[in-house]
């Protein structure tokens, strides 16, 4: 029977080194392609859920956001969502974020019903004060769901939601900030389409 020579075991350190070169020079695609390949070894190595392999799989799912791999990229967020969420619980800041991530590639793909619903369930937690409590984030969730509305077709829903956006925008920074005069834009812009 011949002898096969073992495998080297690939270096996950010096493969996290390259990334960060080839991120550093703006190579995206070639960090992806790295980041995607030491995946395995790195479970193999330190352990499905070990911290080492939640970082490599947190920067491989930006990265591919960097890259516009929405589709590769929304499996990874809405597995470390889950993770994080099984961990720390659903209203953990994390879990939220990757979930924010996955609703931004679901609008990226053109799932604007399937990112609607997920920012839906969002939104409650960031208004919660006492949950994750990020008005900015709540505004901004808000406005996505006010332009989703508007590119499902629902005029009316999108003008309601969009119009009590910028009044509580307004309440709180005022209105000159930038947040309140972009809804307004988009307000006036459907008052005439709709007239």
């Amino acid at each position: 029977m011949p002898h096969t020579p073992p495998t080297a075991k690939p270096d996950v350190a010096r493969a996290v080194d390259e990334v960060k070169r080839l991120l550093g020079e703006g190579r995206i695609t070639q960090a992806v392609d790295i980041l995607g390949a030491i995946l395995p070894a790195a479970a193999e190595q330190h352990g499905e859920h070990s911290p080492v392999v939640r970082t490599l799989r947190k920067q491989y799912a930006a990265t591919l956001m960097d890259d516009g791999q929405y589709r590769r990229a929304l499996p990874e967020l809405r597995r470390l969502a889950d993770e994080r969420a099984a961990e720390a619980g659903h209203a953990d800041p994390q879990s939220l974020r990757f979930r924010h991530d996955a609703a931004q590639c679901l609008e990226q793909l053109g799932e604007p019903a399937a990112a609607l619903a997920e920012y839906r369930a969002l939104l409650p937690f960031y208004e919660n004060q006492y949950v994750a409590g990020d008005p900015d984030m709540a505004h901004d969730i808000r406005r996505r769901i006010g332009l989703l509305l508007l590119a499902l077709g629902d005029r009316p829903a999108a003008h309601d939601t969009l119009a009590r956006l910028v009044h509580d925008v307004e309440h709180l920074h005022g209105p000159g900030h930038p947040l309140a005069t972009e809804v307004r834009r988009t307000l006036e812009w459907l008052g005439q389409v709709r007239g």
